[in-house]
């Protein structure tokens, strides 16, 4: 059998129909127009390897190419902090210090740090991690003396060294060399965890290495850095095509997003995510599911340990509209329903549990509304934003209100907003909130719409360059 899906030619393989995405009511809004997010990352021409270079004696020998903050850094207008270099390097010269690493041996430990990527760390970053190793080549013990440690890694982050940045007073880390090829401290910036069970813990005799981010049948983390999000405080913004991260449901805990956004294709009685094509494998369950609730579980119930009340929207994006593809979203949800974490419609009540499903794009608005195929009535509708003043969408059958921010409320090319499409926004948002729904836009011009937006009233923010997020206010 050959299956052409969108101009793609897929051998043996067929997949449930694709339907057309603009429907009246009581169908929703159209689905949105989906755009490659920019990249995250600075690139520097100095090498990302680190160097154990016999030409350099007790100094810098390379620089890594990620950006770090040095000091710890206030985001969200002030609102919320995260840890900067300098704070990751003390934290790890004092748990190595007296400690002796081996000829030919190393000593190594990950910790977390924020990676703003060359820009403003005040308003543009992501949590992420940064790796401390020490490799001792001489041909004979080295012991760790934790003040020369703080020394030899703080000149990476010096102001007007090679690894510092001057606009942003960030630095790129690298590695420090102690000795003609004798010892070397290396500090380098990396978004993944390692592979090691090295958080936050000392290695012996271990060489880090990054994870391989699993796009595939598991989770995209494993081991999952459960601790390493402990902190951090929950912001109202929506990881769009959240998939297509680079760390899928990481990236957007780490940013502190109340809600993320996987698309789903029904394909032999399951459901695999991906936009255009799917991928083969990449099932709704072991990408998004079991990973939360590996997450809810280490959090005693809730995805934001910091903030134990707050629901995660998990919004399921219908790409087929076959009746097999709700039955198989709802089978997917089973580990988090018996976990007893999915909001669900108790007695004609919305009960807020730790994650909502609201299904968009092709789900069937009738079976969800009346609960035809949703036993424990724990799938809500994604409502049209667009379409309010009726009486088809309401809190018992819909969560969020969506719409096409440039079909209902036109073109912004800057931030600020014109006096007609304000009184339309705040008019559509008005009516999502006395329904007791949540209200998006979706194919915003710009992420310079979040801050007019947000004062509008508009709950979730869609965000594609999730380090932007830095920038906003977290939910208090």
């Amino acid at each position: 059998m050959q299956t052409t899906i969108f101009g793609l030619l897929a051998v043996g393989v067929a997949f449930a129909t694709p339907t057309v995405q603009r429907r009246t009511i009581p169908q929703p809004a159209n689905p949105p127009v989906y755009r490659a997010a920019s990249s995250n990352f600075t690139v520097s021409p100095v090498p990302s390897n680190k160097t154990d270079s016999a030409l350099v004696t007790d100094g810098i020998s390379s620089c890594s190419d990620t950006w770090m903050a040095i000091p710890d850094v206030a985001i969200g207008g002030g609102t919320d902090q995260r840890t900067g270099f300098t704070t990751a390097v003390n934290k790890f010269c004092d748990m190595a210090g007296g400690k002796t690493v081996k000829s030919q041996d190393y000593l190594s430990m990950a910790t977390e740090v924020f990676l703003n990527s060359g820009k403003n760390p005040m308003t543009y970053g992501l949590l992420g991690y940064v790796y401390f190793e020490i490799h001792n080549k001489l041909s004979t013990t080295h012991t760790v003396d934790a003040a020369s440690c703080k020394t030899y890694l703080s000149t990476l982050s010096a102001s007007g060294g090679q690894c510092f940045g001057t606009t942003n007073m960030d630095t790129k880390g690298g590695t420090y060399q102690v000795g003609t090829n004798g010892v070397s401290y290396h500090a380098l910036g990396n978004i993944v965890p390692p592979q090691q069970d090295a958080l936050n813990k000392l290695l012996s005799t271990t060489v880090l290495s990054a994870q391989s981010v699993n796009k595939g049948s598991g989770a995209p983390l494993n081991p999952w850095p459960l601790d390493s999000l402990n902190s951090v405080l929950p912001v109202s913004c929506h990881s769009h095509n959240d998939y297509e991260q680079s760390i899928p449901v990481f990236n957007a805990l780490a940013a502190g997003c109340i809600s993320m956004e996987a698309d789903v294709w029904l394909f032999d009685g399951d459901v695999i995510i991906g936009h255009l094509l799917p991928t083969l494998g990449r099932t709704l369950r072991a990408q998004y599911v079991n990973p939360l609730l590996a997450i809810l579980n280490h959090n005693g119930g809730s995805a934001y340990k910091s903030r134990p009340g707050q629901t995660l929207v998990l919004l399921v994006d219908f790409k087929t509209s076959d009746t097999g593809t709700l039955d198989a979203v709802v089978k997917a949800l089973d580990p988090l329903r018996q976990a007893g974490y999915l909001s669900r419609l108790e007695n004609g009540v919305f009960v807020k549990k730790a994650i909502t499903v609201v299904a968009s794009g092709s789900a069937p608005f009738d079976r969800i509304s009346t609960g035809d195929g949703v036993p424990n009535r724990d799938i809500f509708y994604d409502a049209n934003l667009g379409a309010l003043s009726g009486t088809t969408y309401t809190s018992q059958n819909s969560y969020v209100a969506s719409a096409d921010f440039q079909d209902v409320v036109g073109q912004a090319s800057t931030a600020t907003l014109t006096a007609a499409q304000m009184t339309t926004i705040t008019t559509q948002v008005n009516q999502a909130h006395a329904k007791g729904l949540v209200a998006r836009y979706w194919n915003l011009p710009g992420e310079y719409l979040w801050e007019p937006l947000k004062a509008l009233g508009v709950d979730l923010l869609n965000a594609d360059d999730l380090s932007n997020t830095a920038r906003l206010p977290r939910i208090q």
